[in-house]
């Protein structure tokens, strides 16, 4: 029980760090916009949450916090290997960001938790940022992000 309730604090704080950012710019034409499948629900950040929540079913975990952009709640749908970010905007909720936390998914791509970072780099090309923990791909509007240990992935982001 501790483990859940330190797990639903650091996805709080994970959310409100990426709620306040600006996630609505379009992409550029002709630009890729990195998408994640689950089943066959297409996910994407800026898109309505609603359909896509009921078309996953029900979630394993939820968490919610006042948005600290705007009025309203932020809220976490926790799924098995994945996690839905979603933010107020009007009388509807859009998602900010998505989570892969395990590698029982993948990445359009493929790429999963516990690929190296050769293999990302290998798949998507030059990242637009790289550091020792993590690279990241850039497209106006969104990033596709992969946190590392010791050039292995632990988490893939996008937002």
């Amino acid at each position: 029980m501790k483990k859940l309730l330190i797990y639903l604090l650091l996805a709080t704080a994970l959310l409100s760090l990426v709620a306040c950012k600006d996630n609505n710019t379009p992409p550029e034409e002709g630009k890729k916009v990195y998408t994640f499948t689950s089943g066959s629900t297409k996910i994407a950040v800026n898109a309505e949450a609603a359909p896509i929540v009921a078309a996953l079913g029900q979630w394993r975990d939820y968490a919610e916090s006042p948005s600290c952009a705007t009025t309203g709640l932020d809220k976490i749908y926790i799924y098995p290997g994945f996690e839905i970010y979603t933010v107020p905007e009007g009388d509807k909720d859009r998602i900010s960001m998505i989570r892969l936390y395990d590698d029982t998914v993948a990445t359009e791509e493929g790429i999963r938790v516990g690929t190296t970072r050769e293999a990302v780099i290998a798949v998507y090309g030059t990242p637009d940022q790289t550091y020792d923990t993590n690279i990241t791909y850039e497209v106006v509007g969104m990033y596709l992000q992969f946190s590392l240990k010791d050039g292995i992935v632990t988490s893939i982001q996008y937002a």
